[in-house]
């Protein structure tokens, strides 16, 4: 291994080491965030209710593309939301054989709330940050999660394939 082989296999490693941190750190992240609505969302509730604010009603099979998660897994993660009430459940008028799910005022409400927390949370954390950097490191941590996503979707069983690429060409 040369010299520059070296740098970067020792660069890889911290990044390693770091995303291994953060993952640790990111549970207790979430949990500390006191937005006054309500116990803090999970990951999963808040990312389902995230999608749905930013891209309106949708299938189920739109949201297990778009996470890659199985349909059983994206059918009692959005039960639990709506016996919860952030989200509603109607027949798709399209096609009266599935569902769709749509955020209900409660949901979009507790959603914003809980993203103004985490927003004003993160900020304190990069306060000290210059612009640039807070810019850098969140357009770096976005090519991060979409090429993780990428390999996701590369790793989907066919039939999983086509129903993402139908996702996101709806997205």
């Amino acid at each position: 291994m040369d010299n520059e082989q070296a740098l970067d296999h020792r660069a890889l490693e911290k990044i390693e080491h770091e995303l291994a941190v953060l993952g640790r750190r990111a549970e207790r992240f979430r949990m500390a965030i006191a937005d006054g609505s309500g116990p803090p969302l999970d990951r999963s509730a808040y990312l389902l209710l995230s999608y749905l604010y930013d891209h309106g009603s949708v299938r189920l099979t739109t949201l297990g593309a778009v996470f890659a998660l199985d349909i059983s897994t994206v059918s009692r993660q959005v039960a639990a939301l709506a016996t919860e009430g952030l989200v509603e459940r109607a027949t798709d008028p399209t096609d009266r054989r599935a569902s769709l799910v749509t955020l209900s005022a409660r949901g979009r409400d507790r959603y914003v709330v809980t993203r103004a927390a985490r927003v004003t949370s993160i900020s304190g954390l990069v306060s000290g940050w210059e612009k640039d950097e807070r810019d850098s490191f969140g357009t770096l941590l976005g090519r991060l999660n979409a090429a993780i996503a990428e390999r996701d979707r590369a790793q989907l069983p066919p039939r999983s394939q086509d129903a993402t690429s139908r996702a996101r060409s709806r997205a």
